[in-house]
């Protein structure tokens, strides 16, 4: 093993924001397990929820995930009925995304469950580190 390779693991900004992801989306996958949702879902039709026309191009870049990714996403939360596709104004091709009943009541009935992950991580990072956390996404979402 080389100096460089030594490195890595302690050093690899990458690494760190991965592990920081894997930690802190595990707490909450966990907490939203009793409602059978993920936090990917959750975010997903959160941000659904919260826009006035959500086109998938849009929700992408707001989500910051691959539009790929984010089609397959949404069609399995389209098969499970809490999206549905909506034809757009103008370009036939377009469409918009909107939730439905049913994803607005789980999600309703996921927001205890979010919350309660929520206070977890908040307590564990502390209000210096929620601090930070919030401080380097604006830096380099910018």
């Amino acid at each position: 093993m080389s100096e460089q390779t030594r490195r890595v693991g302690p050093e690899c900004l990458g690494f760190r924001a991965r592990l920081l992801s894997r930690v802190i989306t595990a707490i909450y996958d966990d907490a939203l397990a009793e409602v059978g949702l993920k936090v990917s879902q959750f975010s997903v039709l959160n941000a659904i929820a919260n826009r006035e026309e959500t086109r998938p191009a849009e929700l992408a870049k707001f989500l910051a995930m691959d539009e790929s990714t984010l089609s397959r996403n949404v069609a399995r939360m389209c098969t499970r009925g809490w999206l549905r596709l909506e034809p757009g104004e103008g370009d036939r091709r377009s469409h918009q995304i909107a939730v439905t009943e049913k994803g607005m009541t789980l999600l309703r009935k996921s927001y205890p469950a979010w919350q309660k992950a929520q206070n977890q991580v908040a307590h564990q990072l502390g209000a210096d580190g929620v601090t930070a956390l919030k401080s380097v996404v604006r830096k380099l979402r910018n």
